[in-house]
């Protein structure tokens, strides 16, 4: 273990939301977990706290690449009628639930913090106590596709509309150092979008990375994953490219990460 490398220094990882490609998160955190990097805590915003949860609760970033590799929409999908949302909420529920486990926050190997959005006043939710399952559904509760998740007297959507990349909550878990993961390409889309949900998908890009540029310029270190291809954010089905440049992201910052640390 290199934890000596790192004195007192705790490391705060943060994933930011991102739809399919925060995929990318995942090989990101398989070269942290290859070059035994310690994370002390997490904080994760709609994909990126799927990612987080996972490797939270002890998962092998192995494993976790490997039910990225075998999900689709379909084992998504359960269609809710009359309610907020054309998919429901309980399918990410369940998703959680078969593959990660289900574990309260108090049980989780590495403190995490899943980060939501209030429907009713816009402001941002900090989820860190109860089911995670119920927690990560309610944080990658994407606006008018998933139902918003009901968290105590709070009716929360996609973490993303209300702090995208949230670097400040791992300052209040005791980080005294920030790693960023940012799933939202900063570049332009080589081609324009074609359908509708595309168009959405690239204006909300547009908005996220706008507001999201005082939280990028906090993190000591800021991972970026660049894909050769334009990929949407509905493109489950290219997870393999999607790990392979989060992983190429990681590379070119573990050097630094260990001489700045």
């Amino acid at each position: 273990m290199l934890n000596w490398l790192f004195g007192k220094k705790k490391i705060g990882l943060v994933l930011g939301g991102g739809a399919a490609r925060g995929i990318a998160h995942i090989g990101v955190i398989k070269v942290l977990h290859k070059n035994n990097i310690p994370i002390h805590c997490i904080a994760g915003t709609s994909s990126g706290a799927i990612v987080g949860a996972a490797y939270a609760a002890g998962l092998d970033p192995q494993l976790i690449e490997e039910i990225a590799l075998r999900i689709s929409w379909g084992k998504l999908i359960k269609v809710a009628f009359f309610r907020p949302g054309f998919i429901s909420g309980e399918a990410i529920e369940e998703f959680v639930t078969k593959y990660i486990g289900d574990y309260d926050f108090s049980e989780l190997k590495i403190p995490f913090v899943a980060v939501g959005t209030d429907l009713k006043t816009g402001e941002k939710v900090v989820m860190s106590e109860g089911k995670i399952a119920k927690a990560v559904a309610a944080s990658a509760a994407f606006p008018g596709v998933f139902t918003p998740g009901q968290i105590k007297h709070h009716m929360v959507t996609d973490g993303g509309i209300a702090d995208n990349l949230p670097v400040d909550e791992v300052g209040k878990m005791g980080a005294n150092y920030c790693l960023a993961v940012d799933a939202v390409p900063s570049l332009p889309f080589h081609t324009l979008p074609k359908d509708a949900m595309q168009v959405l998908g690239r204006s909300l890009d547009m908005i996220l990375h706008k507001v999201s540029l005082e939280q990028r310029k906090k993190a000591d270190i800021l991972i970026e994953p660049v894909m050769e291809e334009d990929i949407w954010h509905l493109d489950l089905n290219k997870a393999k490219r999607l790990i392979s440049a989060g992983e190429a992201a990681a590379h070119k910052v573990v050097r630094q990460l260990r001489s700045m640390v």
